[in-house]
């Protein structure tokens, strides 16, 4: 029978269980790996020194390179790949994401390190923006601002718990084991795509040169520039984290991993929080807060000398840090309607190229032996630059 059966018992298509939500968890697994993958390397760089015999600033530029390759190829990647099926392509990224680490687990020297990690760049950056699309095409219409919240969930769950996990895998076990603990949950997430997830259309593509046509607007680029510095101001000091609260606080191992566990809950409440306060009080005085809380709390990271304020202020510099985003993609995509994921995929890049650069940077500085006072109050310079670019925004009419 090609019609649907009328059989007491059984359930109409209107009263069903969204049939979107297991795949969703699915990709939402995915990016829970690509959030521990983002930021764990920060918790562990002593140890990946130490390993590799190497500086702790020279250990750092494992993050520029990830950072890099994902906020430079991702605009690429979207093009060249947008003809493809989406299936295959997540199992292809997440494989490649998959391997990459193992490869950085056994990396034997900084260089090979380094390339290991750019191809996990990659991977990361060829799988996050499908993983939203493909969550965004199950869930339709109705349900699409549902769905694009589990896998932004996921990133959030990878900072809150993966981090401090894959940080204590580090310290007590070794780094090595924390980058196999990042494959494994790739390796999870790449089974149940391949089990789970359904065929799905193909997008419609939009040429490179569509793409970048957007950045002849000055306002768009001055968004995108504001993300890079204040995403660079947060990174810079949370990519040193170790450093910084070990030789201020003389917090080391699992204190340590609470501290990290404390940015990560304080990430949630930021990047829900913004979308509330967007709402409520528009984008603009939203990033002005964020922007505000970012320098004051990167301030205070220099006084504080014990575990109880430095969890608050750790706890409170990650919600600043994550609620960036939010509603820079909310002015953005006010301001190209007709083009939201290409201002929002700007948007990302902006993120991951201002890490790219806050991770280098704070290296560099490191391997000058500047003091970790200096280093966060570094931070809290580009993070004022980045207020200053914020201001030079043209504010829209509809916000009061």
């Amino acid at each position: 029978m090609t019609t649907e059966s009328t059989t007491t018992g059984t359930k109409s298509p209107t009263t069903a269980a969204p049939s979107w939500g297991r795949p969703v968890a699915v990709l939402a697994l995915g990016s829970f790996a690509m959030g521990t993958d983002s930021f764990v390397l920060a918790g562990i760089l002593p140890q990946i020194a130490d390993g590799l015999h190497v500086s702790t600033g020279a250990a750092g530029q494992t993050i520029t390179a990830f950072a890099l390759t994902y906020g430079l190829a991702a605009p690429f990647l979207a093009v060249l790949t947008s003809r493809l099926p989406r299936k295959p392509l997540l199992a292809v990224a997440l494989t490649l994401f998959v391997l990459a680490n193992l490869a950085s687990a056994v990396a034997p020297n900084l260089t090979l390190l380094l390339v290991a990690r750019v191809v996990a760049g990659l991977g990361a950056a060829l799988y996050t923006p499908n993983a939203s699309a493909a969550a965004a095409a199950l869930a339709g219409p109705a349900a699409r601002g549902r769905a694009l919240s589990v896998i932004l969930g996921g990133l959030t769950v990878g900072t809150v718990l993966g981090v401090p996990v894959g940080t204590a895998i580090g310290q007590h076990v070794s780094w090595e084991a924390s980058l196999v603990f990042v494959a494994a949950v790739g390796a999870l997430a790449l089974l149940g795509v391949l089990a789970v997830l359904p065929s799905l259309p193909i997008p419609p593509a939009i040429p490179l040169a569509q793409r970048f046509a957007v950045l002849a607007n000055r306002r768009v680029v001055v968004m995108v520039l504001f993300m890079l510095l204040a995403s660079g101001a947060s990174i810079m000091v949370y990519t040193y984290t170790s450093t910084v609260l070990g030789d201020i606080a003389h917090i080391h191992g699992t204190a340590l991993a609470t501290a990290l566990l404390a940015w990560g809950f304080g990430g949630i409440f930021g990047s829900f929080g913004s979308g509330f306060l967007t709402d409520r009080l528009g984008a603009t005085r939203t990033l002005t807060y964020a922007v505000v809380l970012l320098v004051v709390t990167l301030a205070l990271l220099t006084v504080c000398t014990s575990i109880v304020p430095v969890i608050i202020v750790m706890a409170l510099n990650g919600a600043a840090g994550w609620a960036l985003a939010t509603p820079n993609n909310h002015r953005l995509t006010e301001l190209v309607p007709t083009l939201p994921s290409v201002v929002i995929s700007f948007n990302s890049s902006g993120i991951y190229l201002g890490q790219a650069l806050g991770a280098a940077l704070g290296g560099i500085l490191i391997d000058q032996d500047v003091t970790a006072r200096a280093l966060c109050l570094t931070g809290v310079a580009i993070a004022v630059v980045a207020g200053v670019v914020h201001l030079l925004v043209p504010r829209p009419a509809t916000e009061s």
